[in-house]
C-alpha cells in the first residue's frame, strides 16, 4: 500500500516529471568544416530540429566568442547557423534565401523569427527571438555578406 501511495504522490506532485520531454539529440558533424563567409548574430538561440540539429563543430567553436553565427563553408556545401550549445546545419545549394518574421505584441508576447527558405516552399526555422525587430538589425549584413536575399513577411498581432 506505501508503495501504491508513494507512486501516486510522485504522479501528482509534479517532482519526477521533469524529464517528460526528451533530450535534444544532437549528431556529430563528421567531416573538416572551413568557414568562407559569416556574420556574428548576437547571442541568439538555435532552435532545434530533428533532422538539421547538430553539435557545434571545433572549429565553430574556436570563432563564436559566445556569441551565434551565421556561416558558410562552400568547400563541403554547407549552411550553419551556431551557437555554444548547437548548430542547424543544412545543405547551400538548398537555400534559397532568409526570412524574418516579426510578431507583434497582442494579447501574446512580440517574438521575431529568423528562417532560411529551402525547396518546395519549406522554412526552416533559424531562431526565434523574445524581442520583436530583433534580426532586422541583421538583414542587409547578412545579404551583403552571402549574397542571398532576406525578406520580411508581414508583421501581425499575436492574438
Amino acid at each position: 500500500m506505501k508503495t501504491f501511495l508513494k507512486i501516486l504522490c510522485n504522479l501528482f506532485s509534479g517532482q519526477g516529471n521533469q524529464t517528460l520531454t526528451p533530450p535534444e539529440i544532437l549528431k556529430k558533424y563528421k567531416q573538416e568544416i572551413r568557414i568562407d563567409q559569416y556574420v556574428e548574430m548576437g547571442s541568439n538561440c538555435v532552435n532545434y530540429s530533428k533532422d538539421y540539429s547538430f553539435e557545434t563543430p571545433v572549429e565553430i567553436l574556436q570563432i563564436l566568442n559566445n556569441n551565434t553565427l551565421l556561416w558558410v563553408d562552400k568547400r563541403n556545401n554547407l549552411l550553419g547557423f551556431s551557437n555554444n550549445e548547437k548548430s542547424l546545419l543544412t545543405s547551400l545549394s538548398d537555400m534559397k534565401g532568409f526570412e524574418i518574421q516579426n510578431v507583434l505584441k497582442g494579447r501574446g508576447p512580440g517574438e521575431a523569427y529568423f528562417s532560411v527558405c529551402l525547396p518546395n516552399s519549406k522554412y526552416l526555422i533559424l531562431s526565434i527571438a523574445a524581442y520583436t525587430y530583433d534580426f532586422d538589425t541583421y538583414a542587409e549584413k547578412v545579404s551583403e555578406t552571402l549574397g542571398v536575399e532576406v525578406t520580411f513577411s508581414p508583421e501581425f498581432y499575436n492574438a
